[in-house]
């Protein structure tokens, strides 16, 4: 047990000295995430493929040019004779020909690929809101990747806090037994307490692999992070009102507004679809040029060249096309109230998401300040116990559940700040406005953390 018990400690204090060399802020998290992260890396890709939706549709309002041009040489035998008699010997032929053409069409009326072109504006607003949203999003999975590493760290550490003041207990639960003044069974609390808290820091550290390893994931590579947490005092809420969080959501709330344009984007295609009953004119001008030196079909080689020049109006009336327009128009309409109605589910969405997390917010920063005192007193009655324990009021097991609470409560704390600050974050997604100076302010409210074991054993004693 003590060999296990040392290879753990050194594992961990492995773990420990490696994550303060080169170590990374959660700012620097996010900057590496925008380069690496495979998810936001797919979303920018999205973005700059859909920029190209409005040159694509403005070629629709532009002329079009092109020139096609053909060269060939006719080989074949002729006999030629006036009489029709057919032993005239037949004559090689050789006929060469080319041509080419340019045409030049430009629409003057053509209703359907200007509401393509609007069609095309929006469609890019809703693929900037869905980056927008990206962004927003990675924000969120930055600082929660962070925090997690951060909590899975702190875990470790208090399970190494835990056992050594059990096995401080366990001493001197040994040497009270060793001379007549404590019990056996002090003995074996004490060793049962600290198989119990081997077995939990054995967790905490798979934990901690587990959670390195989404952030390898995020930042694709294997980076360390420096223990931290966060100070006593935690980001106000600016501002404090929910209904002005609401407001703020519906104007902003980037899935809302991707929604509004996919109406839009839906509307256009209502009325595209509607602008196939419309005539089209466009403008046609073309030029042309022929050579061909002759005809196998006669004797003589008789060339001709021809240099033509063409422009006109070119009127286009559709009248039945079998009711697929029709059809296509139905199909717009319905894709057009799903638009609608996903616009709605996006809007009670939003505000369903910021009721849960302002409240989230609220009741998570009461609960910090509860676990603050909790913590305190948890630190006192630790004191308190084992003064008991020295002077015979108190046994071992008292000592032993009081150093319980106080790691527990300690651990609760923690996973407190960490919440409701992500509870902060969310409710600033939820109404777009979450940026990286939220997270700049974050890590000025990150404090380095030395908590060994030893440390937290002393602070414990030290309530007195």
């Amino acid at each position: 047990m003590k060999d296990k018990l040392f290879a753990l400690f050194l594992s961990s204090n492995f773990l420990t000295l490696s994550c303060w060399s080169h170590a990374q802020s959660l700012i620097e998290v996010y900057h590496k995430a925008r380069m690496y992260d495979a998810q936001f890396l797919t979303a920018r890709s999205a973005f700059d493929a859909a920029l190209e939706k409005t040159p694509q549709a403005r070629a629709g309002l532009l002329p079009v040019i092109s020139v096609a041009a053909s060269k060939s040489l006719q080989i074949g035998e002729g006999s030629f004779s006036g009489d029709g008699y057919s032993g005239v010997p037949s004559v090689s032929r050789e006929i060469r020909a080319w041509s080419w053409t340019a045409q030049l069409i430009q629409p003057v009326f053509r209703l359907s690929n200007w509401v393509s072109y609007a069609q095309a504006d929006a469609q890019v607003v809703q693929a900037n809101e869905q980056f927008a949203l990206a962004e927003q999003e990675l924000l969120v999975r930055a600082a929660q990747i962070y925090f997690d590493v951060q909590m899975a760290m702190q875990s470790v550490q208090v399970a190494e806090a835990q056992l050594q003041a059990i096995q401080e207990q366990l001493t001197l639960a040994q040497r009270s037994f060793e001379v007549g003044m404590g019990t056996i069974t002090d003995v074996h609390e004490a060793k049962a307490k600290q198989a119990l808290n081997v077995a939990q820091r054995v967790s905490a550290l798979n934990d901690l692999v587990a959670k390195q390893a989404e952030l390898e994931k995020l930042v694709g590579d294997d980076i360390p992070l420096p223990p931290t947490q966060l100070a006593q005092s935690l980001p106000a809420l600016d501002p404090i009102d929910i209904n002005d969080w609401l407001m703020r959501a519906m104007n902003q709330n980037p899935q809302i507004r991707i929604q509004q344009a996919a109406l839009v984007v839906a509307e256009k295609e209502v009325a595209k679809s509607m602008a196939a009953h419309a005539p089209t004119l466009d403008v046609v001008a073309n030029r042309a040029a022929t050579y061909n030196s002759g005809a196998l079909s006669t004797p003589a080689d008789l060339s001709t060249r021809v240099n033509s020049h063409q422009t006109g109006l070119q009127l286009s009336i559709p009248l039945f096309a079998g009711g697929a327009t029709q059809s296509k128009v139905r199909e717009a309409m319905a894709l057009e109230k799903k638009a609608k109605d996903e616009l709605t589910g996006a809007q009670r969405n939003a505000s369903s998401q910021v009721r849960q997390t302002f409240a989230g917010v609220m009741n998570g920063q009461a609960q910090v300040e509860a676990l603050e005192a909790a913590v305190e007193a948890s630190k006192y009655s630790v004191a308190s116990n084992k003064i008991g324990f020295k002077i015979g009021t108190r046994i071992n097991p008292d000592v032993l559940n009081a150093e319980q609470q106080l790691y527990s409560t300690l651990r609760d704390l923690n996973k407190a700040r960490i919440d409701a600050v992500m509870q902060s974050l969310k409710l600033k997604a939820t109404t777009g406005s979450l940026t990286a100076e939220d997270l700049i302010l974050l890590d000025r409210m990150m404090t380095p953390v030395a908590a060994t074991a030893t440390h937290l054993a002393v602070s414990s004693r030290s309530a007195h």
